[in-house]
């Protein structure tokens, strides 16, 4: 779907973290004999790149996204709303987990971040086919665009995801 260009830094940023949920995903499910090496290789991939993006991301769907919705649409009304918060709490609770096992050298269970790889990339759908469309039909062009000016680039345009 094309998206309009004030919501292309999220997109872009959705588009890395789909890559990394993948890899999660086939780290978790490798053969057993690589999988807690390939298990903790992406942890600590994902645990940068949420420091590196991903906490930002959050931050501006949370601080520059939905309170240009808000004057829409009641929020706590708005189910796909509620579930885009829930699912940024639980992601953070992941890379908090993540991060407490590393500082411990305990192994990620390869469940938890198969679990994890899930919720990324369904959270990036849920964006990306539910709210995002219908933030663009509801603030029209002059709030799109203003809105815009409260959002970062998080990548060059022709980043390759290191992952």
């Amino acid at each position: 779907m094309k998206r309009h260009p004030s919501l292309h830094p999220l997109s872009q940023h959705h588009h890395f973290a789909l890559i990394h949920a993948l890899e999660m995903r086939r780290a978790a499910e490798a053969p057993a004999e690589k999988r807690a090496t390939m298990v903790a290789r992406q942890a600590q991939k994902f645990v940068a790149f949420w420091h590196k993006t991903g906490k930002v991301h959050f931050r501006e769907e949370e601080e520059v996204l939905l309170p240009a919705y808000a004057p829409h649409t009641r929020l706590d009304q708005d189910a796909e709303v509620m579930r885009l918060l829930a699912d940024h709490a639980e992601i953070r609770a992941a890379v908090q987990e993540f991060e407490q096992r590393m500082e411990r050298e305990l192994p990620i269970e390869p469940e938890s971040m198969a679990k994890l790889a899930r919720l990324l990339h369904d959270h990036v759908r849920l964006e990306e086919n539910e709210v995002f469309p219908r933030i663009e039909r509801v603030l029209g062009e002059e709030n799109l665009n203003a809105m815009a000016r409260g959002l970062t680039r998080l990548h060059k345009k022709n980043d390759v995801c290191e992952v």
